[in-house]
C-alpha cells in the first residue's frame, strides 16, 4: 500500500510543482503576516513591549529578574535587549505553524477535483487499496507543507526574526511540523470525499482553519487570552503545533542567551505537545479512513 500511496502522492507533487503561481501564493500570505502584522504589532500592542525603557519584545523570566536588580539605565537596557524575545521571532513559529495548516487543510480540495474531471474513478478502478489514495494525499500534502514551512522559516530570518536555539531547533521542529500536517491532512481529505463541489469545500474549511487559528498561542501567548478563549485554546490541535514549534526555535526559560541555554528545560513541553499531536493523528485519521471508506462504496 505504500507504494501505490506513494505514486498518487508523487502526482499531487508533480501538479504542486508545475502550477508557480500556486507556489508564489502560498509564500506570500505568510510573509505578508510577518512583515505587515508582525511589525504593526511589536511596537503597540500591550504585554508585548517595554516601550517605557525603549525594548520592543515579549518579556522573558531574565526580563523580570534584570528589573528587579535596579540597575542603571544603560546596563537595565543592554541587558533587557540581550534578554527579550522580538514579537517577530514570536511571531514566526505560529506563521510557520499557520502555513503548514492551511496546507494540510486544503490537500482535500483535489480529491473533490479529481471526482469531478473523472480521475477518481480511474483510481477506484484500478488494483490499489482505497485507502492508498487518502493515504497518497496526506503524503502529498506533508512534503509541500515541509517544504513550505522551511522556505518560510528562512523569509522569516530575512525578516529579523531570530531561532535562539540554532540549526538544531530546525531539526526538533521538523517532526512536529510532520505530526501537525499528518493529522489536518486527514481531517481534509475526510471533507473533501463528501463536498461534490469546490465551493463548498472551500466554505467548510474556512469556517474549520479560521477559529482555530485566532484560537491558538500563534498570535500572542495563550496567557494574555480572556479565561474563556484559553479553554478553548488547551482542546486547540494547533495550540500544540505552535508551541513545539516556538519551543523549538526560541527555547525555554533561557531562550534569549541562545545555544545550549535555550534548550534547558524544553523537553517536558516538547513531549507533552508530542503526545497531543499523536492523538489528534490517530484520531484524524481513524476518522478519515471511515469516512472514505463509506464514501467510496
Amino acid at each position: 500500500m505504500l507504494t501505490e500511496s506513494w505514486y498518487v502522492a508523487l502526482r499531487e507533487i508533480k501538479h504542486f510543482y508545475r502550477r508557480r503561481i500556486q507556489i508564489i501564493t502560498s509564500l506570500a500570505t505568510p510573509v505578508i503576516w510577518l512583515a505587515l502584522f508582525g511589525y504593526a504589532l511589536s511596537g503597540g500592542l500591550p504585554g508585548f513591549n517595554l516601550s517605557s525603557l525603549g525594548i520592543e519584545g515579549i518579556p522573558t523570566v531574565l526580563t523580570f529578574v534584570i528589573l528587579s536588580l535596579n540597575l542603571g539605565i544603560v546596563t537595565s537596557y543592554v541587558l533587557l535587549n540581550l534578554t527579550s524575545v522580538s514579537y517577530i521571532s514570536f511571531l514566526s513559529s505560529g506563521i510557520v505553524a499557520m502555513t503548514i495548516m492551511f496546507t494540510a487543510m486544503f490537500a482535500g480540495v483535489s480529491i473533490v477535483f479529481d471526482r469531478r474531471f473523472g480521475y477518481l474513478n480511474k483510481l477506484l478502478v484500478s488494483p490499489i487499496p482505497r485507502s492508498s489514495i487518502m493515504f497518497g494525499k496526506m503524503i502529498s500534502a506533508t512534503v509541500r507543507a515541509m517544504i513550505q514551512g522551511l522556505i518560510v522559516i528562512v523569509l522569516a530570518l530575512f525578516l529579523g526574526a531570530k531561532i535562539y536555539t540554532g540549526p538544531i531547533g530546525i531539526i526538533i521542529a521538523i517532526p512536529y511540523m510532520i505530526l501537525f500536517t499528518l493529522g489536518f491532512s486527514g481531517m481534509s481529505t475526510a471533507v473533501g470525499i463528501k463536498m461534490a463541489e469546490h465551493e463548498e469545500f472551500f466554505g467548510v474549511i474556512n469556517l474549520i482553519l479560521l477559529p482555530l487559528f485566532f484560537a491558538s498561542g500563534a498570535l500572542v501567548p495563550i496567557e494574555l487570552m480572556p479565561g474563556w478563549l484559553q479553554v478553548v485554546a488547551y482542546f486547540n490541535p494547533l495550540t500544540y503545533a505552535v508551541d513545539a514549534i516556538r519551543k523549538a526555535m526560541i527555547g525555554g526559560t533561557f531562550g534569549p542567551l541562545g545555544g545550549g541555554y535555550a534548550l534547558m528545560g524544553i523537553g517536558g513541553g516538547l513531549l507533552v505537545d508530542a503526545v497531543v499531536l499523536c492523538l489528534f493523528i490517530v484520531i484524524m485519521v481513524s476518522i478519515g479512513v471511515t469516512v472514505f471508506r463509506r464514501s467510496l462504496k
